[in-house]
């Protein structure tokens, strides 16, 4: 299928910390007929400064952007890139920015199977793109923002679960803080129209909750939306042929709920699952900002160490830091980062 009669569609960006409900908001949202939601690739942030002002015109820019698809610039698990169809589509664009390129790219997203010309929305879920959104409503000025948040006890919790590292809860506190102070700092700033989710409720009702939703992002509601669970399965099958061994293990661990209907089951988990110090730390570090989501703290017997509350601090200073290199890294052009290797998978 080709796109000459190729109208641009409308982009959102779903943002928050992973473990959030991220996946699963994708995949309702990707049931959805006029609606293509992709899993994270992070080729908008990773690209835009070579890209950005190109004349998408040249061939050899095309090939160049298309290329761009197989290094491996994501630290995260990454299972896509555009399919084979990129390449003729961006030439039959009319306007050939780096704006509409981009969602030809979205629109190529490999496991939908939709008619591209009836597509009204691409969706970009990235946890990453907390930390941009900046740069992404500059180079997106029409896009919207829909964050999604989880309480920090339960997000903390399944996070450490699936880290591939033993990570103190200390820094799961502090990432946590960071990404959602960045989230609404640079909205607020920016007065960047945005929808707040939280896990919880969508969790309960999601008929409502996505209704609510397709308004804000002009979109028809349609029952199909909460049966996304064969597409999940799709999801999992492309994970087994397309990735290493090892990250498709990890894929089936962190993601094997959604092919249940929606439900409550993980909600309030870190009441039987943390220890009583560590819901005391995370009430210390965690509950000033949790307080706008309406998240409220745990009665616990005990309170924060001292030293436990010293740590969180370090922990969030090294967090803060880290979130500076994040925003050289990508100011640089794509040569100069060590990370854009070969053999992505």
């Amino acid at each position: 299928m080709t796109t000459t009669h190729f109208s641009s569609p409308e982009i959102a960006f779903i943002v928050g910390m992973g473990r959030s409900g991220t996946t699963l908001l994708t995949n309702m949202l990707n049931s959805n007929p006029q609606v293509i939601a992709c899993p994270e690739n992070e080729f908008v942030i990773h690209s835009y400064h070579s890209f950005s002002q190109k004349d998408f015109s040249d061939s050899n820019t095309v090939d160049a952007f298309i290329g761009m698809f197989d290094q491996n610039f994501n630290r995260v698990i990454s299972i896509w890139k555009p399919g084979v169809e990129l390449k003729n589509d961006i030439l039959q664009l009319k306007v050939k920015n780096f704006e509409n390129v981009c969602k030809l790219a979205y629109l190529n997203y490999p496991l939908s199977k939709k008619d591209k010309s009836n597509v009204r929305l691409v969706v970009d879920k990235n946890p990453s793109y907390s930390l941009h959104i900046d740069k992404i409503s500059e180079l997106f000025p029409k896009g919207k923002f829909i964050v999604i948040v989880r309480d920090y006890r339960d997000n903390i919790l399944s996070r450490r679960k699936y880290s591939d590292e033993n990570v103190p809860i200390h820094k799961l506190a502090a990432d946590w803080n960071y990404y959602y102070e960045c989230i609404f700092s640079t909205l607020t700033k920016n007065n960047i129209p945005y929808h707040l989710i939280k896990y919880e409720d969508l969790a309960a009702n999601p008929t409502g909750y996505l209704q609510s939703l397709c308004n804000f992002i002009d979109i028809p509601y349609t029952d199909e939306m909460l049966n996304f669970q064969e597409l999940s399965k799709e999801i999992r099958k492309h994970a087994v042929e397309n990735v290493s061994k090892e990250k498709n293990e990890k894929i089936q661990r962190m993601h094997s709920n959604l092919e249940k209907k929606v439900n409550t089951e993980r909600v309030n988990a870190f009441v039987n699952e943390l220890k009583p110090e560590e819901i005391a730390l995370l009430d210390f570090a965690c509950s000033t900002l949790a307080k706008r989501f309406g998240y409220k703290k745990y009665d616990s017997p005990v309170q924060a160490t001292f030293s436990a509350k010293l740590y969180y601090h370090y922990c969030y200073f090294k967090t803060s830091v880290w979130g500076i290199l994040i925003k050289i890294k990508y100011s640089l052009p794509m040569s100069l980062r060590p990370s854009a290797s070969k053999n992505r998978m």
